[in-house]
């Protein structure tokens, strides 16, 4: 199975060295390089720990495919929902409640 997963949720993870539960549930996970660049700034508690376990597991999203629905969301959480459509994604971890409500929205 593949997760794809928003920033939020991977770095309320890392705090609780949980980081590996990801795989262990889902197999493979993930991320949008948004993600990872939100993720990975010196001022995000424990970016160096989401760095090391993210760096290959990043594909870019070309952002030119959003939909003008998802304008009023964060770069993240449109990567995030375009990257889960684009690689055919079993599961999307994100925690935004309107981000939730488009994706199911959108199916």
């Amino acid at each position: 199975m593949i997760l794809v997963a928003d920033s939020s949720a991977l770095i309320a993870l890392a705090i609780c060295d949980s980081l590996e539960l990801l795989e262990q549930l889902f197999g493979e996970v993930k991320v949008p390089q948004a993600v990872y660049n939100e993720v990975i700034e010196d001022s995000k508690p424990e970016s160096k720990k989401l760095g090391a376990f993210l760096w290959d597991k990043v594909i870019l999203v070309d952002q030119k495919d959003f939909s003008v629905e998802l304008e009023s969301l964060g770069i993240g959480e449109i990567e995030a929902m375009l990257l889960y459509e684009k690689i055919n994604a079993d599961w999307l971890l994100i925690d935004d409640e309107r981000a939730k409500r488009k994706a199911k929205s959108k199916g």
